[in-house]
């Protein structure tokens, strides 16, 4: 039985309370070889995983259906674009067995609608969770945010009331405001005995879900999609890369921002400007750096640059791909005749072409190596790249031998 829960309170809860993502296709690194990618929408990602019945089978956070995995809460957030290739590629034999079961059928899905689907599964591995007003409002006791702050009314005079920031529904813009006013807040801690509170991204989503939740007006800002490249021009400008480094570019005062794993979301990247102000803000005084002013859409770009950087594709090996195409058994079919000649995806192959043509080609596939008795191969993430690279460089019939002038292999 598929559950069909609210799928436009989805989209509320998704487009409405989070900034959203420049699609990772786009900003990946592929083989020096292979054709830019197009860049997809997460706007247009989210029509298609409703109009293709992806939301028949698949919940983003408990809306939708039960057939296969809540999208929203598979810790995907550590995913590249290639792993999450690969995952689609492994979950195929399964996939296709549960819509031939639930009578599911088939749609078409081109190239452009696979790279908006990449951007908004993007989007989605990079979001928190909805946060629980009620924990919200425990933190601010907690954290002793409403001794300076007007909560409801509670009033005390010294910090605004925090529902004048009720209408920002991104958690990440909050961060921003909180590092603005981080002078003020520190001199008034201190004034008061009160520590600087350390927040996780969790904790501030769940402080965001309160405030939003006395909101007089319901009002909301909404911010465009970041762009990975401002936000990588804004990272120069406003000088950050003096101190932080991302991909071996860059100072070596503050961390690396670019390493894999270092943060898994939206707000979790807010959060630690947040929570290491005091020493941001020290170190930038001692080198004469003016401390950066970011609008929130700004800082939308800035934290897309830094996601799309954390989680972008190393290039893979097209010597190791070439293996694998000989090791996992695809030559037996590809270039032979059982199955189309991949040498056509040559510098073009990405994870999006990939997830396309597996799409479309999955089913067919699937009945074909079952017939041959041919178990359905397993890809890595890094497999997958490994792959990709292969194909983007050479033939795959480089791999189980080379053709003559008559195009036969020797």
């Amino acid at each position: 039985m598929i559950r069909r829960k609210s799928i436009s309170l989805v989209a509320a809860n998704l487009f409405l309370g989070v900034t959203l993502l420049a699609s990772p296709a786009g900003a990946a690194d592929a083989p020096p070889a292979a054709k830019a990618p197009a860049k997809g929408d997460v706007r247009r990602g989210w029509n298609v995983f409703v109009a293709k019945s992806c939301a028949r089978c698949h919940a983003v956070f408990g809306h939708g259906g039960e057939v296969g995995p809540d999208l929203g809460r598979t810790h995907a957030g550590a995913l590249t674009d290639a792993e999450l290739a690969a995952a689609l590629w492994n979950h195929i034999p399964r996939m296709w067995g549960k819509m031939k079961e639930e009578r599911i059928p088939q749609v078409p899905i081109n190239e452009a609608e696979m790279a908006d689907l990449f951007a908004y599964l993007s989007f989605v591995r990079a979001i928190d969770e909805p946060g629980d007003p009620d924990n919200g409002r425990r933190l601010l006791e907690e954290k002793r945010c409403a001794t300076c702050h007007t909560v409801g009314d509670k009033s005390n005079g010294v910090g605004p009331d925090l529902r004048r920031w009720a209408h920002f529904r991104n958690p990440a813009v909050w961060a921003k405001l909180m590092f603005d006013h981080a002078s003020q807040m520190v001199q008034a801690m201190r004034a008061r005995n009160i520590p600087q509170p350390s927040l996780s991204a969790s904790e501030l989503v769940d402080i965001v879900s309160y405030i939003r939740s006395m909101s007089p007006t319901g009002e909301a800002e909404l911010l465009d999609p970041g762009d990975a490249a401002l936000g990588e021009k804004l990272f120069r400008e406003k000088s950050c890369i003096q101190c932080h480094t991302v991909h071996g570019v860059g100072g070596k005062v503050g961390p690396e921002l670019g390493r894999k794993g270092w943060e898994t979301s939206f707000t979790g990247i807010a959060i630690k400007a947040w929570n290491s102000v005091e020493k941001m803000r020290a170190a930038m005084a001692s080198r004469n750096i003016q401390v950066p002013v970011l609008t929130p859409q700004e800082m939308a770009h800035v934290i897309t640059y830094l996601f799309a950087a954390t989680y972008a594709d190393e290039p893979g090996s097209p010597e190791k791909g070439a293996a694998l195409l000989r090791d996992k058994g695809c030559v037996q079919c590809h270039g032979k005749g059982a199955g189309p000649d991949l040498d056509k995806y040559r510098n073009r192959a990405t994870p999006v072409t990939v997830a396309q043509a597996l799409w479309m080609h999955g089913p067919t596939m699937l009945e074909r190596m079952r017939d041959l008795e041919v178990r359905w191969p397993s890809l890595t993430g890094e497999e997958m790249r490994h792959v990709l690279a292969a194909l983007n460089v050479a033939p795959p019939e480089s791999a189980g031998g080379t053709k003559d002038n008559k195009g036969e292999t020797k």
